[in-house]
């Protein structure tokens, strides 16, 4: 199939703006399926979005206009899940927008339009829900200009019979001029306001338009296409995915003014490199050695595991042997497929600039890349926002906690937004994800897929506990068992070290009165005394032990002896050392709007915050400081109530201080 042939296109909107509506309709206007009960979405295909009413992960889905193959993709767009859309989207070249005229623009639209703005993609925006009666077409497209900061401009406006939708006129063609007569005035500005917009990227053009002559309607689409691939313009059209309205134009746009594969590669070319730092420019040449790159990645437990990936290169074959180089690895392709929702549609091979899915790659993850065997190039890694809630999982049977980590594990590899690991300190599974619903709904995955039931719980804080004096004790073994017993004596003395400094053993034994082959055995009593303090068991740090005297015998001193003795001298020190508790301070940016400075300061402040400084960053505030974890072990759930789903965080341990009063009573 010919690249001009080709359209890849994600449709992403905000939560309720009626996206799944739109590509159910879109499917039955283009024949792609069959008629179906308007409760049962083809896209919409998880059990958990269809209880929650929203998308929590990538669907795909494709059809034919007018001898143009589509392939689509259903991003998310909730708060909780539209970070994973960084994996998806480079596998498109173009995307429609959706809002609703109805609601107005949220925080996950500013969110999803940056998104957009980083991956540089063209982009069409449909207002959908026109057919109430309180839509206002003109307005909505004010409120995108201001609240978004693009040059959206109408190409097409909807016309109302006795007060309702009645069609959708084209500014892009002499059919406005037939709409009632009532409107010809606004439509006549509307038309003046796009050809000026348009005509004025182009000299050609606009030395026509300045002449007085009118380009013709295939040159002012395609400059308009020109445009939108620049991202320069941003036309709006209209319809109601309810009322069936406007679907066709939406169509013909798509094909019109949404760059082909090929015409995508020759404005923003995906970078691959070997390792040698030479650049590989894809070509889509299907004659050409493989070069694609994996978006997504599913795990079934009755079908295995289905890579979805986007071929720049080449063409994909049923048990093709290819190289994921970037692990370096090879593997031999299971069964090639298109994706229509649910439904896998086995086909015979996938080509250069089409979007598939391939089964049985293993060893396989998301963002890697496949090449032919030959080759070694590898794409540049997506990079996720860190996540901003993290609980403690556990099984709700203690005895399927091994289960419940396999399957969370599989859930992460489909994932990428999802993070598990077990935490050296505490030892609890620590899941961590973009939001409260995130979470929650992993877990109802986990048991729907995996048959495991888990919970979540704050996470312990990983405490410490050092000293602040020193102490010298003795540390005394002596047991007579009628065979050989067991003695060790040796003498401890212990302060304090900087803060950070970790554990410092110093031999000073002179004389021989302990012998060198026990030495190691007193500092390794030691360790093992540290991983327990005595004030609430923490682990130990910042200290440093001396080992200054001792004795032995013959017969009864052993490694256990001298391992014991190290110990229990170790304990008792470290009692009458003033021990102290230590609690972990992160260090915390948080991205604001700036009209939310006060109102987040003020809430740091009640959490112990000290604000190391405060910086501006494309328009929002960046608050840089320094705050106890105890204070921020639900943050994210806070910053996203406060700021409406615009406040963003990443926080790492900094260092450890003497904790407060209130956490060393806790």
């Amino acid at each position: 199939m010919q690249n001009s042939k080709l359209r890849n296109v994600a449709f992403i909107a905000q939560v309720g703006a009626g996206k799944t509506r739109l590509l159910d309709s879109l499917l039955l206007e283009t024949h792609a399926v069959k008629p179906h009960p308007r409760e049962r979405s083809v896209v919409r295909t998880e059990p958990e979005e269809v209880a929650h009413g929203i998308a929590v992960t990538s669907h795909l889905g494709h059809f034919v206009w007018k001898d143009v193959d589509v392939t689509f993709v259903d991003a998310p767009g909730g708060l909780s899940f539209l970070e994973a859309n960084r994996g998806v989207l480079p596998g498109v070249d173009g995307v429609v927008f959706l809002v609703s005229a109805l609601e107005p623009l949220k925080a996950e639209a500013a969110r999803l339009w940056q998104l957009l703005a980083d991956e540089g993609i063209p982009t069409l925006t449909f207002l959908n829900k026109l057919d109430e009666p309180e839509a206002d077409y003109l307005n909505s497209i004010k409120l995108l200009q201001e609240q978004l900061k693009g040059r959206f401009l109408p190409i097409n406006v909807p016309s109302l019979k006795s007060g309702k939708l009645a069609e959708i006129v084209s500014l892009l063609d002499q059919s406005w001029t037939q709409a009632p007569e009532a409107l010809q005035g606004d439509l006549a500005i509307l038309r003046g306001n796009l050809l000026e917009a348009i005509v004025e990227g182009d000299d050609t053009l606009l030395e026509e338009y300045l002449e007085g002559r009118e380009p013709s309607p295939e040159a002012l689409v395609q400059a308009l296409k020109t445009a939108v691939i620049g991202r320069s313009l941003f036309p709006v059209l209209c319809g109601s995915a309810d009322a069936g309205l406007g679907q066709e134009a939406l169509l013909d746009a798509i094909l019109q003014l949404l760059p082909s594969p090929q015409e995508r590669l020759q404005s923003r070319m995906p970078r691959a490199v070997r390792p040698e730092g030479e650049v590989v420019e894809p070509n889509l040449a299907p004659e050409d050695g493989l070069l694609a790159q994996v978006l997504k990645t599913t795990v079934d437990r009755f079908s295995g595991k289905l890579s979805v990936i986007r071929l720049h290169q080449g063409s994909l074959r049923h048990n093709q042997y290819l190289l994921n180089s970037s692990q370096g690895v090879k593997q031999r392709a299971g069964h090639v497929f298109r994706l229509q929702g649910r439904e896998l549609e086995q086909v015979d091979q996938l080509l250069a600039g089409q979007i598939g899915a391939v089964a049985k790659l293993e060893e396989t993850h998301t963002g890697e890349t496949l090449c032919a065997e030959t080759e070694t190039c590898i794409f540049a890694s997506v990079h996720y926002a860190e996540p901003v809630v993290a609980y403690a999982v556990e099984a709700v049977d203690a005895k399927q906690q091994d289960k419940l980590v396999a399957g969370l594990q599989r859930l992460v590899e489909e994932d990428p937004t999802l993070h598990i690991h077990r935490d050296e300190q505490t030892h609890e599974v620590i899941l961590s994800g973009m939001g409260q619903t995130h979470l929650d709904i992993a877990l109802e995955r986990l048991t729907r897929k995996y048959g495991s039931q888990a919970r979540l719980r704050q996470p312990a804080i990983p405490y410490r506990e050092t000293i602040a004096g020193k102490a010298r004790c003795q540390g005394r073994i002596k047991k007579q068992t009628g065979g050989h017993g067991q003695f060790a004596n040796c003498w401890l003395e212990i302060e304090p070290l900087a803060r950070g400094a970790g554990f410092e053993f110093l031999d000073e034994i002179v004389g021989g009165v302990i012998p060198r082959q026990y030495i190691p055995s007193v500092r390794k009593g030691v360790q093992e005394a540290m991983l327990k303090g005595c004030l609430k068991g923490y682990p130990v740090t910042d200290v440093r032990v001396r080992l200054v005297d001792g004795s032995f015998h013959d017969v009864d001193s052993s490694d256990y002896a001298f391992q014991a003795a190290g110990a229990q001298a170790f304990r008792d020190a470290l009692k009458q050392a003033d021990p102290v508790l230590l609690e972990p301070i992160m260090h915390m940016d948080v991205e604001i709007p700036e009209s939310l400075t006060g109102e987040i300061l003020k809430d740091l402040n009640t959490r112990r915050a000290r604000i190391l400084q405060l910086h501006s960053r494309e328009g929002a505030q960046v608050i840089e400081c320094e705050v106890p974890m105890a204070e921020v072990l639900e943050y994210g759930n806070v910053l996203t109530a406060q700021s409406s789903g615009q406040g963003t965080y990443h926080m790492h341990v900094a260092y450890y201080k003497e904790a407060a009063a209130t956490a060393a009573h806790a």
